[in-house]
């Protein structure tokens, strides 16, 4: 992983940018990092993995019975509850 301060970056956007094609770059600015860049490709792949790690915990919440039908009846329970800690929050 590269790293480069912010105002390499600036200064040598287009190198900066074809790195970020390659391998994430860290931006650092007076000597500690604040930021991280990677390319769209990645970032695409990363949410499409939250995506498909969400689904899967919701599958497997199902399964195992972890879950609620949303019917009216179960819906206002619910908003009831929601109010009872709210009213009790200090």
């Amino acid at each position: 992983m590269k790293t480069m301060t912010a105002s390499a970056a600036s200064k040598e956007f287009g190198f900066y940018i074809d790195t970020v094609q390659h391998e994430p770059v860290v931006i650092t600015k007076q000597n500690r990092p604040v930021a991280i860049t990677i390319s769209i490709q990645e970032a695409e792949r990363l949410f499409q993995d939250h995506v498909d790690a969400g689904i899967q915990r919701g599958m497997d919440d199902i399964k195992a019975g972890r879950y609620e039908e949303m019917t009216p009846k179960n819906t206002t329970r619910r908003l009831e509850q929601f109010k009872a800690k709210l009213s009790n929050t200090p």
